[in-house]
């Protein structure tokens, strides 16, 4: 497939940090709105889901002022502990449920380390180092252990970000080449979408994508703004996009959890936008004991919290989600 290619300069946020603040207050929680509708004029869902009753709010807790800079990439594992990739200090660290914060190691005879995003997989931490055009692997006390994969081996691959997924394989999305590649555990090129445009199945500056319960994709970009859905076989099935009274600005980066809700992070619009599996719109999360905030990247832990890298207080956010019980 032919692709247009043109020349692009990634921008990456850095804003002034606030003052720390204390206490815990809930995040707002808003009612869906039936009037937004999809990018293809596809109405969302009106099927009960779960995910319309999630509640969201505020822990309290925060962690790594004063070691971030520019939290640009985050992932958790299943023990609760915390990876996360600060692209400005060239830094990736782990942080620990009892509150233990440990630095990586630099990679070996790389000046210029710029760990743009951080996944885990099995038991190692992938790190994404843009600066080289690499994936690098560590293990899970930030040993660094090996280049993983060099992408310039591959024609026309520079991504921005890096998704794990199940089974092994990952997900990364390439701003300046419009494409998505998903790839196997042995890390050959299994799927790539991909072709400049504004149409449907098209992108325009991809900046993150993430497997669906069903093992479809999720991808967000930033030129366009909005959401596009792919079936496991990277068939286009349908875009979303919030309001025009709440559009997205920037968006730059897309978790799923668990049970299948998405939290799509656009920094200069300063909020996670919280959509079900399906598209619906579900809440926005905008603030953080009463501050604005600027998430640049989200991660859901297996226990329920909802870890939140900001730019603009220099730290991980801690929201909790709960859900209805299933009857």
């Amino acid at each position: 497939m032919k692709r247009i290619v043109p020349a692009l300069v990634i921008p990456l946020i850095l804003c002034s940090p606030v003052p720390r603040v204390a206490g815990s207050m809930p995040a707002r929680v808003e009612s869906p709105d039936p009037s937004m509708h999809a990018g293809d004029s596809t109405a969302f869902p009106t099927n009960p889901d779960t995910s319309l009753a999630l509640r969201i709010e505020e822990t309290g807790l925060r962690f790594g002022a004063g070691d971030l800079r520019e939290p640009t990439g985050i992932a958790v594992d299943q023990r609760g502990a915390v990876y996360v990739a600060d692209a400005m200090a060239g830094k990736v660290f782990r942080y620990t449920p009892d509150s233990v914060s440990l630095e990586f190691e630099r990679p070996p005879n790389n000046a210029a380390f710029y760990p743009i995003d951080v996944a885990v997989q099995q038991s190692f931490v992938l790190v994404l180092d843009y600066s080289q055009n690499k994936l690098l692997r560590y293990d899970s006390r930030g040993a660094y252990l090996d280049v993983l994969l060099s992408f310039d081996v591959f024609d026309r691959v520079r991504p921005v970000s890096l998704t794990g997924g199940p089974g092994g394989r990952i997900i990364t999305a390439d701003v300046a080449n419009h494409a998505v590649v998903l790839w196997t555990p042995l890390l050959d090129r299994e799927l790539t979408i991909g072709e400049f445009g504004w149409s449907p199945g098209r992108f325009n500056a991809p900046r993150k994508a993430a497997f669906l319960p069903n093992q479809g994709l999720v991808v967000v970009e930033s030129g366009n703004r909005r959401l596009q859905f792919f079936s496991p076989s990277g068939r286009y099935e349908r875009i979303v996009q919030p309001s025009s009274e709440k559009p997205f600005v920037s968006p730059r980066s897309v978790e799923v959890d668990n049970a299948g809700t998405i939290f799509v992070c656009d920094s200069e619009q300063g909020r996670v936008s919280v959509f079900t599996a399906e598209g619906a719109r579900v809440t926005d999360i905008d603030s953080f004991s009463g501050e604005a905030i600027s998430p640049a990247a989200a991660a859901a832990g297996w226990d329920g919290a909802l870890y939140v890298a900001d730019l603009k207080s220099r730290s991980v956010l801690v929201y909790r989600l709960f859900y209805p019980r299933e009857r």
